[in-house]
């Protein structure tokens, strides 16, 4: 799993991310995404890091169902458009990656992302 600063972003901007793979930790193989067939990515932008209650939200939200969610190769990217994200106002927010597969599910990613107003 990946904990940390994600990111800064632009509330007035596209933002693609880069393109994460899995990786087996024992041997170093990347796992190719593309030939599961029971697989779902969600990718959110939560509640804001100072909020009491970080359950607020979701403000955007990107998966392979709504076309966000992409598998360019063995690994994945997601993209949020303008209009997803010029709601959000400027401050620290919780961004989170759920994959499952065949059914196991994980918290890929668990951070944060930093969304500055955008021209």
């Amino acid at each position: 799993m990946f904990t940390g600063e994600v990111g800064v972003i632009s509330n007035q901007a596209t933002w693609r991310s880069q393109v994460y793979e899995l990786v087996d930790e024992d041997d170093g193989t990347t796992t190719d995404l593309a030939a599961i067939v029971d697989l779902d990515i969600v990718v959110t932008i939560g509640g804001s890091v100072g909020e009491q209650d970080c359950r607020c939200g979701p403000w955007a939200t990107a998966s392979i169902a709504n076309g966000k969610v992409t598998i360019p190769g063995p690994g994945f990217q997601w993209q949020f458009e303008d209009t997803d994200l010029s709601g959000i106002c400027p401050d620290t927010y919780h961004i989170g990656v759920k994959v499952t597969m065949d059914g196991f599910v994980v918290d890929l990613i668990i951070g944060d992302i930093t969304v500055l107003e955008g021209n």
